[in-house]
């Protein structure tokens, strides 16, 4: 599942979603699934930075200490904790490689007034289709 951005306390709303999941894992389980969840930690994007830099503080340091946080607050709420939570910055090779891929085949564009890349969806046969 997709995870916290880890650069402030979550709040009720964060959290409606982790309970969600906790409640489909849950049922699924009960019905005899096995469930593999992993939760992505997003550990650096523009507000990270923005935040290290006002606070003058670390990127892990910063990203440590709300991941921890946001752990605590799972345990508090009674819900039950992925296999796995990945982080980010543990990444990046991978999500490079990804986007390179996606480049050769035709499936991103990157747009022009940012410096960022996004999957292009018009391209991509099927994509919206219903399974």
């Amino acid at each position: 599942t997709c995870g916290p951005t880890v650069y402030d306390y979550a709040h009720v709303g964060n959290f409606r979603a982790f309970l969600t999941y906790d409640v489909l894992k849950r049922a699924l389980t009960y019905f005899g699934y096995e469930v593999d969840h992993v939760c992505n930690l997003t550990d650096v994007d523009d507000k990270i930075i923005k935040r290290c830099n006002e606070e003058n503080i670390g990127l892990q340091e910063l990203t440590n200490k709300f991941a921890g946080l946001f752990q605590k607050d799972l345990e508090a709420l009674n819900i039950i904790p992925a296999r796995a939570y990945p982080k980010a910055t543990e990444h990046i090779p991978e999500m490079v490689q990804l986007i390179l891929d996606l480049q050769e085949n035709g499936l991103s564009y990157k747009a022009e007034s940012e410096d960022s890349w996004y999957f292009n969806v018009a391209e991509k046969e099927g994509y919206g289709q219903q399974l």
